[in-house]
């Protein structure tokens, strides 16, 4: 009983420990005419990560959009989640990246975005998470490519 309980214990902390791989790596707030916001993400790990059941939320202003997410990320992958052609930007907005078990696993600051242009917030280098503002600088868009 005591191996049993052991093993589910691995199991579980292992589960756990490979979704905190997994950055919102870049955000496009305010897209060219005709195009979608999105987020870009990115798995410093060295395991892929099952995305299955996670979503990207995006906080603009008084509305929120969800983007449902499915398959793996590989290591040192990247993964774009395309928002809803009809969510209109502010250009003000941040992201949520929160797992099968709601459990909120990166989030950007609020950022300013009313370019409509090939600019985005990129975290720089790629994956660099301090959790401040300055993990992000406003550059040209590598939109699933390194930063």
């Amino acid at each position: 009983m005591r191996a049993i309980l052991l093993c589910l214990l691995v199991l579980f902390s292992a589960a756990f420990s490979s979704s905190g791989q997994v950055v919102i790596n870049e955000l496009e707030l305010s897209p060219l005419a005709g195009a979608t916001m999105w987020a870009e993400l990115f798995n410093e790990g060295n395991e892929s990560v099952d995305l299955t059941g996670w979503e990207v939320k995006i906080v603009d202003g008084a509305w929120t959009g969800s983007i449902s997410l499915d398959g793996r990320i590989d290591p040192n992958g990247y993964r774009v989640a395309e928002g809803d052609a009809r969510w209109i930007s502010s250009g003000n907005g941040s992201a949520m990246l929160i797992d099968n078990f709601g459990k909120v696993i990166d989030a950007t600051p609020l950022l300013s975005d009313a370019g409509e242009d090939e600019f985005s917030y990129a975290r720089m280098p790629n994956g660099w998470d301090t959790d401040t503002r300055a993990d992000f600088a406003f550059v040209m868009s590598s939109r699933g490519r390194p930063n």
